[in-house]
């Protein structure tokens, strides 16, 4: 079941092609009938406003299409760092990937990103070098670039006939099929075209070869036909790049141009032929039922992957891992315990919807139901499956900003408006400020942030008032240390209360987050007396009140103690504060700054300035390397701090031609100076 799926996500670097691609697949599986452009705001999946208006994807958009003989499922995904959890979200429903590498550009910042997020999933991929029209188009740098940087064996399936404008189409080195914009054989191309065969005939046979002896390293037939001298048939190398793609031993690189679509047919062949089915998928859930032992064959089993409105009521966006999902059909939630039961199952279409009888194995759909505890992340199984999966891991807001409403109408609609919009996002929050009417937006950047702004103003009508930007602080803890918190208190009429607290705190590796250990709760308080416990713990942890939150550390709760008097709950609360910031201050503590990965491209006449300017913000130049002729880049570390508004300043030097991408790289600790001025700005702040 499921053997004729393919899920497969587009992932790449901003200004890619992603969208474009996925357009012209689209059009070739005569799902639309006209190609519509980033630029002009009409494709299927940029349906947002803001995405149309920026001509940037925001979300992630599904589609489906039929190609020959397979289903083909492709989501398509943002490129901008801003947006990453939108990548996680899709990374979870893949069976494998398109890396799509610009021919100008090369492999760039955003793109080696995604790619570490696909290799913690082992996802299998392919490698699409897009733009191969455009001036400057460089393959054999493209498929250089993809092995170095993803630590892969990148092998051509391809071999380009032209660059740039003279661009004319791809040979398969299988085949040996010459394709190009006339879908043409061999003995049917034109002049042109049957010259430019000739003069590269030495470079393809050699290209081929490669190819065999990469296959031949991996694969045990093709080896024997090798070492015998033998050539392997078409059929025999196909089947052994299939395997080869399947285990992850290869990455094959194909080649083309979505914009004039040349190599979108020749991109859909590779997809249904080398990337797995869904039951190949490298890493599944484990299915056990609640007792440990294997769990029943028949038993459904669906991960959501996004929680969304509709005109419909709110939607579970699933892909099902095994059995059939139905209208009627009742489910548990794997993580709260509930039973959920199924109004109905949607196709996905982008921003569309269409109403079908099931979801199959390997299908991704959309669920209408009771969703209100659901989240991201949850499984969805038959009754008596219990599952266990790898989680979705989601970066921590680097950029802070004080938000409040312009008018009082705007004020009392805020809140509300924000729990829709934020219910299932991880990377942007919104938390009030105590004892005002402002807001704080934190998030994956500046971009992300003004893009809830407009949002809020131009779907909902609220304007608002924001400040600058900050970046978000983080503190951690040096080494491991106990901490205890006692609160005691005699009222006037002489009732007494006391509650004390211990816990324990330990670092952790860095980009962990925290964790927080409550298990002994269960066994000595009543559940309201343990949730006050936690909330203590938890005030400390997220900074609540002031102060910046905590990372890469486990807070363990090893004793209540000293319990008198009724009415415990905000002495616990009170208690458990205070021994966590005891066992921190024990443990000793220091504030931690993002840092930031920046690629800067620039014009090979302004590089000295630019270098210049970054080594005044306190960058850490990494790389510096010519791309085409005339353009240059520039990989550095930087502060977050210091690169507020570089964009402006970077268009500035470059006279309008540079570009950049930054992505937060690590967390790394801030001088006291700076941190007790950061401090008394967030105190003063509040």
């Amino acid at each position: 079941m499921g053997t004729q799926f393919r899920n497969v996500g587009i992932v790449a670097h901003i200004d890619a092609g992603k969208t474009t691609l996925t357009e012209r697949i689209l059009f070739v599986t005569n799902v639309i009938w006209r190609m519509g452009e980033v630029q002009d705001g009409t494709t299927v999946t940029d349906w947002l406003p803001q995405e149309r208006e920026r001509g940037i994807s925001i979300n992630a958009a599904f589609v489906t299409c039929r190609w020959k003989d397979w289903t083909i499922n492709v989501v398509d995904t943002p490129g901008h760092i801003d947006f990453t959890e939108e990548v996680e979200r899709s990374l979870g429903v893949m069976d494998g990937v398109i890396a799509v590498v610009c021919a100008v550009k090369g492999v760039q910042a955003q793109t080696e990103s995604v790619w570490r997020r696909a290799s913690r999933f082992r996802l299998p991929a392919l490698a699409y070098v897009n733009k191969m029209d455009r001036d400057g188009a460089d393959p054999e740098r493209a498929v250089r670039q993809i092995s170095e940087r993803f630590s892969v064996t990148a092998v051509p399936l391809q071999y380009p006939i032209g660059v740039g404008k003279d661009f004319l189409g791809v040979v398969d080195l299988i085949s040996r099929r010459f394709t190009g914009m006339d879908e043409s054989a061999f003995g049917d191309v034109n002049s042109q075209v049957v010259n430019e065969l000739r003069r590269h005939e030495i470079e393809i046979e050699i290209a081929r070869e490669h190819l065999v002896e990469c296959l031949a390293e991996v694969d045990d037939t093709v080896l024997g036909d090798y070492l015998g001298g033998r050539e392997s048939d078409e059929a025999v190398l196909r089947k052994a790049m299939r395997r080869a793609v399947v285990k992850r031993r290869i990455v094959p690189v194909l080649f083309g141009s979505s914009l004039q679509n040349k190599g979108v047919a020749e991109l859909l062949d590779a997809v249904g032929e080398y990337l797995p089915a869904p039951f190949e998928r490298a890493v599944q859930p484990e299915y056990t039922d609640e007792t440990g032992c294997e769990c029943r064959s028949d038993g459904a089993v669906a991960m959501v992957f996004r929680i969304c409105d509709s005109p419909y009521g709110r939607l579970a966006c699933v892909r099902v891992f095994r059995g059939i999902i139905q209208a009627g059909a009742i489910f548990k939630d794997t993580r709260t315990g509930e039973q959920k039961r199924v109004r109905a199952v949607w196709r996905i279409l982008a921003s569309d919807l269409e109403a079908t009888d099931s979801g199959e194995t390997g299908s991704i759909v959309a669920l209408e139901g009771d969703w209100s505890r659901t989240r991201t992340g949850d499984f969805l199984a038959a009754e008596g499956v219990c599952v266990k999966s790898q989680r979705l891991h989601f970066p921590q807001p680097v950029v802070s900003v004080n938000v409040e409403a312009a008018d009082g109408a705007g004020e009392q609609r805020l809140e509300q408006v924000l729990k829709s919009l934020l219910r299932d996002s991880t990377t942007m929050q919104a938390h009030r400020i105590p004892g005002t009417r402002g807001w704080t937006f934190s998030g994956m950047g500046e971009l992300q942030i003004e893009v809830l702004l407009d949002t809020l103003d131009k779907e909902y009508g609220i304007k608002t008032k924001a400040g600058v930007p900050r970046v978000e602080y983080r503190r951690t803890i040096q080494g491991r240390a106990k901490g205890e918190g006692l609160f005691e208190k005699r009222f006037p009429n002489g009732v007494e209360v006391s509650a004390g607290v211990e816990v324990e705190v330990e670092p952790l590796e860095q980009g962990k987050g925290c964790k927080e250990n409550f298990d002994c709760l269960r066994e000595c308080l009543p559940e309201n007396l343990a949730r006050s416990v936690r909330q203590g713990v938890m005030n400390i942890v997220n900074a609540e009140n002031s102060g910046f939150p905590m990372t890469d550390m486990k807070v363990t709760v090893l004793r209540v103690f000293s319990l008198k008097g009724e009415a415990l709950e905000p002495a616990l609360v009170t208690a458990a504060k205070s021994a966590v910031e005891n066992a921190v201050s024990a443990a000793g503590c220091c504030v931690l700054e993002p840092v930031m990965k920046l690629e800067v491209n620039t014009p090979s006449d302004t590089l000295g300035s630019v270098l210049a300017d970054l080594n005044s913000r306190h960058a850490n130049v990494l790389q510096v390397e010519s791309l085409a002729v005339g353009l240059s880049r520039i990989v550095a570390l930087a502060p977050l701090a210091e690169i507020f508004g570089y964009a402006s300043s970077l268009r500035s030097l470059s006279a309008g031609r540079g570009e950049v991408v930054a992505e937060p790289a690590s967390y790394r600790s801030v001088l006291r100076t700076k941190q007790d001025a950061q401090e008394n700005k967030v105190k003063n702040d509040g």
